[in-house]
Formats: C-alpha cells, structure tokens, sequence
C-alpha cells in the first residue's frame, strides 16, 4: 500500500532517500519503479549517480547485442565485487583477456568433458539418497539448501580444480556467502565499506583452500580449468584470480537457482511424475540422454524464469546513445530488471505462474530469457549449470515423490545475486513406476 505520509513520498522523490529505499531493499526497489509502458527505461539519480532501469526484452536487444560496443560491464558493480571475483578474474576482463579465459573454458567443455562431469554429479546425488531414505522411515523432512549446495560446490570444483571438494565445501561456502553479502552491503552503500576483518578472513579462507588443492592437483593429468591454464603459461595470480571467479560464479548462482527449482518442483506433483517418465526412456545416464529430456530441461529454465539468480544485469555507457527513446550520456549505469523482463506479460502467457513444460515452444523474443545474460558475454557456464539441476531434478523424481513442508517459496535475499535465506524442509517417499 502506498504511503500518505508526506515525508515519506519526499523522500521517494529525493536522490538521497532513492538510494536508501535500494540500500534497504534492492529487489523491492526495481518492483516500485515499474513503469505500465516499459517500452522506455526509467531514468532516477540515486545518490550522485544517474541511473537507468530497464524492464523491456529489445532494451536488453539493443545493449547486449546490436549496440553492445557502446555499453561496457558496470565499473561501479566491478568494483564492489573485486574481492569475490578477484581483480583478474573472468568477472572483470573485457576484451582479449576476456576472450582467452572463454576459449580455455570452452575446451573442458566438450561431449567427453560433459559425460565425465554427468558421472561424477550422479555420483554426488546418490551420496544423499541415504539421508533422505531415513527421513522417510521417521516421516520427517529434509532441507535440502545444504546438500544441494554442496552437490553444485562439489562440482565447480571438479570443473575448475579436478578435485571433490567434498572436505572443504561448508567452509568455502561460507566464505563465499560471507563476500556476497559484504560485496551486496557495498553495493548499496553510498560510501566505500571498510575491508573488515570478516571479509580478510573469509578472503584468506578462500585463498588458502584454493592454494592447497592446486598445488596438489597440478600433479595429476587429468585437465581441469587450472591445468589448462598453467600449459598455456598464465600468471599464477591471473590463474588463481579465475579460480575463484570460476567458483563463485560456478556454484553461487547455480545453487539458488537449483534450490528455487527444487521448490518448484516439489510443488507440483505431476510435474514430478512427468520428469520420471521422461527419464525412464533412457538406459544410460550421460549427457547425451540429458541433451534429450526437453520437460526437465524446460522445467529448470522455467524455474530460471521466475527466480533469476542474477536478478539485474549492470552496464555502463561509455559514449551517449539512445535507448527506447530515451538520451543515455556516457557513464551512466544502465540496469537490465532481469526478473521483470522475464515476467513481462506481452512475452509470456500467465507470467507469475510456474508453466513446467512453457519452454517447449519458442521464445517470442530472443531477449526476453536473461537468466545467464546474452551476447557475446552470454554465461560460460550455462552448459554446466544446466547439467547439474537438470541432473539433479531428474535423479530426485526418478527416485521419490516430494512433497515441500511449507507451501511458500524460500524467503529471498538480494544480495549481488538472488540467495535463499531460509531453508527447504521437503518431505519424500519412495516412488514406484
């Protein structure tokens, strides 16, 4: 309900009092300056800055593809997330350097590579069929945030570092949520957040860890993310910079995106049973048959849809341009409303509801699905994202029936990315086809 009190509505209009209606709720802040017309973006100064909303798919066109050169990555963002991302790290790169790291990825990240990754993640999921199968035999839930957390840690590390990070993924986890949550306090903060001693420590955790593991993997011949790195003869600080990019990027937003579509799916029950037929036509699990289960797929991508992990994408103008309509002067921050765009009713039917099987048929505009970004600097990991919660959907329905313990979704906080902040108690039994 809109407030009455004047002071309140002066505080609205006021850069200063904008500002500190994003410090204190960035994902309420893009739901309260939703235009009815989005077809021209939202122009507010918060603080001393000048910014620019956009809830439109062509906005998202024009910047991220037809007028790409004009807009580069948002150095206000950039900044705030260094300690996360590390200063060389993919998250930070443009250019040449950028597009090194993407063609190194892109080489693990063939049908051999994808297989090998399908076979260890199937392995992770089994490790929790135990836990689950005595919850059913005491009628109790299981939360899941913390096993599907470490299924998708666990993972980048076998990605980036060829090494199951199954003894180091609570503390790495909580290092990483911990700078999250201090780059999310910086973002929204007027001034420069001090380097506190919470963020040195979980900085060193994460810095010590990785250290450790690669020294001793390096031995092994099997490639990974870091050896491929080191025979093309990079920097020990550039390599250990897209490490953790590489990790942060890899698990984080992966993981909440896995927890929303867990949530979703144990919702709805015919959904499961559908994803369980599906899976039973294949003899094997690998990728090839994962390639192939189109409902499970569209039901992550759905999911992708509702909740969007990176629920804003941050440019930054560097010469003026035209958007909608509308004159944007060089270093202006543009912000892409990730989730508004998704939910736009003029590109998709019943927009708030979960539709599993929605993706089957094509997108009315190319645009208007901005989960993993678009582009040229489209998420690297798309691939692997996709592999483990479709895998881990897929292995769950296979096995049980759900059902979640609370009828609401998991509370969300903004930090940089979209986290669940409230845990998943879901009640299983043994299905039977």
């Amino acid at each position: 309900m809109e407030s009455k009190c004047p002071i309140t509505k002066l505080l609205k209009q006021n850069p200063i009092g904008r500002l500190m209606a994003f410090q204190n709720d960035p994902y309420g802040f893009f739901d309260r300056y939703l235009p009815e017309d989005t077809s021209k973006p939202v122009e507010l100064n918060l603080g001393f800055r000048r910014f620019f909303f956009s809830y439109d798919p062509h906005h998202a066109q024009h910047i991220l593809l037809d007028q790409k050169q004009k807009y580069d990555k948002s150095s206000l963002v950039l900044k705030k997330i260094k300690a996360l991302s590390g200063p060389k790290g993919l998250i930070q790169l443009q250019g040449e350097e950028a597009q090194r790291v993407r063609q190194t990825s892109a080489t693990l990240m063939n049908n051999a590579g994808m297989d090998r990754l399908v076979e260890k993640v199937d392995g992770f999921i089994k490790e929790i069929f135990p836990v689950i199968d005595r919850s059913i035999e005491a009628n109790e839930p299981v939360d899941l945030v913390p096993h599907l957390t470490r299924i998708v840690l666990r993972t980048a590390g076998v990605f980036v570092l060829n090494h199951d990070l199954v003894s180091e993924s609570d503390k790495l986890n909580a290092a990483f949520v911990d700078l999250n949550r201090k780059a999310g306090e910086s973002l929204r903060s007027i001034a420069e957040c001090p380097f506190s001693p919470s963020k040195r420590r979980s900085l060193n955790t994460i810095h010590s860890e990785l250290d450790q593991i690669a020294e001793e993997v390096l031995k092994d011949e099997e490639l990974s993310l870091l050896k491929a790195m080191t025979i093309r003869g990079e920097e020990k600080s550039f390599i250990r910079d897209q490490l953790k990019a590489f990790m942060f990027a890899g698990y984080d937003t992966t993981a909440s995106s896995l927890i929303f579509s867990a949530y979703l799916v144990a919702a709805h029950g015919s959904v499961q049973n559908q994803i369980a037929l599906e899976a039973a036509r294949f003899t094997k699990t690998n990728y090839e048959a994962l390639k192939k289960s189109v409902l499970v797929q569209s039901t992550y991508k759905e999911a992708l849809r509702l909740y969007p992990s990176a629920y804003f994408l941050p440019r930054e103008t560097n010469q003026d341009d035209i958007l909608g309509g509308v004159k944007i002067p060089k270093g202006s921050q543009v912000f892409l409303s990730v989730r508004h765009i998704q939910r736009h009713p003029d590109y998709f039917d019943r927009p708030d509801e979960f539709i599993a099987d929605r993706f089957l048929n094509d997108l009315k505009h190319p645009f208007s699905f901005l989960p993993f970004g678009g582009g040229s600097r489209i998420c690297i990991g798309m691939a692997l994202a996709k592999l483990e919660a479709t895998l881990v959907l897929q292995k769950l329905c296979e096995r049980y029936e759900m059902r979640p313990a609370h009828s609401a979704p998991p509370e969300i906080e903004a930090l940089i990315t979209a986290h669940t902040k409230s845990p998943l108690p879901v009640f299983f039994k043994r299905r039977h086809l």
